[in-house]
């Protein structure tokens, strides 16, 4: 009789522990502040095209690109400030860069890196051109985020 409630307590089975996984997708890959800036998306050959609203910057957007050759183009419409800074920021190591940057002219600079600054003399549409540097090893592909002011 001694044994049975030990054997009781031994034999007593632990609360199962159950992992809760939180949906966090729609957080990461649309924030709240970057809804009402995206204006919208096209894709032509191997160019992603995210059209956004300069006059509601800041803009925070995470991105993706799945095919080393694609680019992707931040076309930013109504921008009226005398200067943009961009910053990428990748979730693992990426051979990713702002190559070039359009002006309302349809003149081109760049090279740049991972980070822009950039003094807006023009009033307008500028484009920021995303993609891999060919002086550089690495893939392009995977998920990103960028911040634009």
């Amino acid at each position: 009789m001694a044994l049975i409630p030990l054997f009781l307590v031994a034999c007593k089975k632990e609360p199962e522990i159950k992992e809760q996984k939180v949906d966090t997708v729609t957080t990461i890959e649309k924030p709240m502040d970057s809804l009402s800036t995206i204006l919208k998306t096209e894709k032509e050959s191997n160019q992603n095209i995210v059209t956004v609203d300069a006059s509601k910057m800041p803009i925070r957007l995470n991105l993706e690109i799945k095919n080393p050759d694609d680019q992707l183009i931040l076309k930013l419409e109504n921008l009226n400030q005398a200067k943009i800074n961009g910053y990428i920021k990748t979730q693992k190591p990426m051979n990713l860069r702002f190559n070039q940057i359009r002006m309302p002219d349809n003149t081109f600079d760049g090279p740049f890196g991972p980070t822009i600054e950039y003094d807006t003399k023009q009033k307008g549409e500028y484009w920021l051109i995303l993609a891999k540097s060919n002086m550089a090893d690495g893939t392009p592909v995977g998920k990103f985020f960028v911040k634009i002011e």
